[in-house]
C-alpha cells in the first residue's frame, strides 16, 4: 500500500483521556450498565475527549469520492452511533463493510482512550486503498493496530472464502440506491449476511426511512422484505439518527436498524442475490448514479488513481 504524510499523535491518548472527568456514561465507570436498548441510552454525553477524537478521525478521512456515495456522517452523530454501539459489539469480532464515516477508526480511538468498551476484533473492508492506509497509520499510531485489520474488497467480488461466516457482528453504512429502489443497499447487506456467523449472528444496518421522501419508505420496504426472506429479523430500528456532510439534501437522515440472524431458518428460503458469485460486469451500472461512466474501478488506489474492472 502506498503510504499517505506522517501520523504525529499531538497526545498519548491513555493520558489525555486521564484529563477528562469519568462519569456514569464511561465505561471505566463502577455505574456503568450496558444498555438493554438504544432507547436506554439515547442522551448519551459527548465530551471534550470525544470530540478530540472525532476531529482526529475527519482529518484523518480521505477526500470524498461524491459519485461512489462516500458522504461521511456528521461528527455529533457519528460519536453518538459509536457510543450507542460500542457496548453491543464489546468484546465480539466485527466486520465493517464500507466505512467512509470512520465508525471503526472512532471506535478504535474510544476504547483505546477508555471511553467505551472494545470489540475484540474489527476487520474493515473497503475498495478505497486510501482508507484503508489512513486507517492502518491511525490504529498504529494510537495503540489499536491489535484489534483494526484492513483488507481491499469491492462488493462486486465474491465474498473471500476464508471470511465465509467468520463474524459476530456485521456493521454497514451502505450506498443507498435511490434511484434502484434500495438494492445497491441490498448488495451489501447480502455480502455481509455472507460474512456473519451461521448461528446467532447480528448486523448494524444504516439507512433512510423518511416519510417525506418516499423513496426511501419504498426502498426500506423491499430491505426488510429480503431480511424476512433470508431469515434476519429486525430487533431494533430508530428513525432520524444521523444526518450527512450533503450539500443537495442536508436534511436527510438515516435510521439505525439492529438485526439478527433467526435461529428457525426455513428450508424454502430463496437464495441470497449474488451470493458467491461476482456481479456481472453488465450488472454493474445498475448499481452506480449517472455520474459514472465505464470503465468501472474495482479499487481506488492509495495515490488516489484508480484500477478497473475488465470486461473480461
Amino acid at each position: 500500500m502506498n503510504q499517505s504524510p506522517c501520523i504525529q499523535p499531538p497526545v498519548n491518548l491513555l493520558d489525555y483521556a486521564a484529563s477528562f472527568q469519568l462519569t456514569d456514561k464511561t465505561f471505566n465507570s463502577l455505574l456503568y450498565r450496558p444498555p438493554q436498548s438504544f432507547r436506554d441510552n439515547l442522551a448519551v454525553e459527548i465530551t471534550g475527549f470525544d470530540r478530540a477524537v472525532v476531529e482526529i478521525v475527519s482529518q484523518l478521512r480521505p477526500p470524498s469520492l461524491r459519485e461512489f456515495d462516500q458522504i461521511p456522517m456528521r461528527s455529533p452523530d457519528l460519536i453518538r452511533q459509536v457510543k450507542l454501539m460500542a457496548p453491543y459489539l464489546a468484546s465480539k469480532s466485527v466486520v465493517f463493510l464500507g466505512d467512509h464515516d470512520g465508525t471503526s477508526l472512532l471506535l478504535g480511538l474510544m476504547s483505546k482512550g477508555q471511553a467505551c468498551p472494545s470489540p475484540k476484533s474489527m476487520l474493515l473492508l473497503d475498495f478505497d486503498e486510501r482508507l484503508l492506509v489512513a486507517a492502518n497509520e491511525l490504529a498504529h499510531e494510537y495503540g489499536f493496530s491489535d484489534i483494526l485489520k484492513t483488507d481491499l474488497y469491492n462488493v462486486f467480488d465474491p465474498v473471500p472464502s476464508k471470511l465465509f461466516g467468520q463474524f459476530d457482528w456485521f456493521y454497514t453504512n451502505p450506498p443507498y440506491g435511490c434511484r434502484n429502489q434500495g438494492e445497491s443497499a441490498r448488495l451489501f447487506i447480502a455480502r455481509c449476511c455472507e460474512f456473519a456467523h451461521s448461528q446467532n449472528s447480528k448486523g448494524c444496518i444504516i439507512l433512510p426511512d423518511d416519510e417525506n421522501r418516499p423513496w426511501t419508505n419504498t426502498a426500506m420496504d423491499a430491505t426488510s422484505k429480503f431480511l424476512h426472506q433470508h431469515n434476519w429479523t429486525i430487533d431494533e430500528k430508530l428513525n432520524q439518527m444521523h444526518q450527512y456532510q450533503l450539500d443537495d439534501d442536508q436534511e436527510l437522515a438515516s435510521s439505525v436498524i439492529l438485526v439478527k440472524r433467526s435461529s428457525c431458518s426455513s428450508s424454502e428460503s430463496p437464495p441470497v442475490s449474488y451470493a458467491g458469485r461476482r456481479v456481472d460486469f453488465d450488472e454493474i451500472p445498475h448499481f452506480y448514479g449517472l455520474t459514472v461512466k465505464p470503465p468501472y474501478p474495482r479499487y481506488i488506489k492509495g495515490d488516489g488513481s484508480k484500477s478497473y474492472w475488465s470486461e473480461s
